[in-house]
């Protein structure tokens, strides 16, 4: 699993990435940031979910207006 959301007023991206310390492919990472144009992106929290529970919150949060987006750093 690796995707970037955008969320609707635009300032939020979350980067769910797998865990590549994992043993196994069952953890997940949601990096919170937020986009600063010509500077670094400005991280803001890593939260580590089990894959089924990412899965969720993705899909959460589309329902809920966030949106796909290409990858911001």
């Amino acid at each position: 699993m690796d995707g970037w959301l955008q969320e609707p007023n635009g300032r939020n991206v979350l980067r769910f990435h797998r865990d590549p310390a994992a043993r196994y492919e069952g953890y997940v990472f949601i990096d919170r940031g937020e986009p600063i144009p010509d500077q670094p992106a400005l991280l803001k929290r890593r939260e580590r979910l089990s894959r089924k529970r990412a899965i969720e919150q993705w899909r959460m949060l589309l329902k809920v207006g966030w949106r796909r987006v290409e990858p911001q750093w």
